[in-house]
């Protein structure tokens, strides 16, 4: 009996100090068009009174269509215009002018997400972890000894009121590190 809970109790260490992947599924999903490559070509007409019809080949995407179409009208000219205006609209129908594509992947990593927090004076963030300055004059890198820094806004709300703090934060080491300090805030 005590040997089953002590091995109850190691097995549910383990597990809970086992670290595990955070996993999400990414998904793209583009709509394409296929472009007409060329006009009517190999365009064949049989006339008869008041009657058109037509029938050509069309390049579209990769693939060759054919497109057919009849039509009626009081001369010739009319009757073979609305042929052709019939055989467009279904050949357009036919090949399909958009296409749906889509890629859909697991993504699993043991990394920690960067996200916007509340930050303290001293210590070592990412950049993105602090908001973009609200002015847009602010936002620009500057040098200060031989240090690249640039300024923040950080936002906090306490007992229903909102504050708005600035800061400065400047790149540790060399621009080979994406680390930054939080240098100062008021």
């Amino acid at each position: 009996m005590k040997l089953s809970a002590i091995a109850l109790t190691i097995a549910g260490l383990t597990y809970c100090t086992t670290p595990r992947a955070e996993c999400y599924v990414k998904s793209d999903i583009r709509l394409t068009r296929q472009t007409i490559n060329a006009g009517p070509t190999d365009l064949q007409k049989l006339v008869t009174p008041g009657h058109c019809s037509v029938q050509y080949r069309v390049h579209i995407g990769d693939d060759w269509q054919t497109a057919e179409g009849v039509g009626v009208g009081k001369t010739e000219a009319e009757a073979c215009a609305q042929a052709m205006d019939i055989s467009r609209a279904r050949v357009l129908l036919e090949a399909s002018p958009q296409t749906v594509s889509a890629n859909t992947q697991l993504v699993c990593n043991d990394l920690t997400e960067i996200q916007v927090r509340r930050v303290h004076v001293g210590e070592t963030i990412w950049e993105s972890e602090v908001d973009m300055h609200l002015h847009p004059q602010e936002r620009k890198y500057f040098w200060y000894k031989n240090t690249q820094c640039r300024m923040f806004t950080e936002r906090n709300s306490k007992d229903s009121n909102l504050f708005t703090y600035q800061g400065v934060i400047c790149r540790t080491n060399s621009k080979a590190t994406s680390k930054w300090q939080v240098v100062d805030k008021y």
